[in-house]
């Protein structure tokens, strides 16, 4: 849950006019649902349950869902700033940018 309290702290500190693009969110623009993927893949090795890993599983599906109509919200309300954002940061740490934008 450590992702989830630093990427909190973060968005707190940033005025609701802006995006957000400190800390975890200079190198993921969704670092919150990446820290609990990783706890639903933690707990279902720790437990050795593949119902867990299965959740997991599944909550990254909806969740590419969801991250769509957010993304599209945040084109409305922060226009170019976040589009830029969107440029220059992968939606998950690890996957790098494609030449297009998503």
């Amino acid at each position: 849950m450590i992702f989830g309290f630093v990427a909190a702290t973060n968005l707190n500190s940033t005025p609701t006019d802006r995006v957000a693009t400190k800390g975890l969110y200079r190198i993921s623009r969704n670092p919150v649902y990446l820290g609990m993927l990783l706890v639903f893949i933690g707990i279902g090795i720790a437990c050795a349950s593949w119902l867990f890993l299965l959740l997991g599983a599944i909550a990254q599906i909806l969740q590419n869902f969801v991250l769509d109509a957010e993304e599209r919200w945040c084109l409305e309300k922060y226009g170019y700033a976040y589009r830029e954002y969107m440029n220059r940061t992968p939606r998950w740490i690890g996957i790098p940018k494609s030449k297009e934008t998503e």
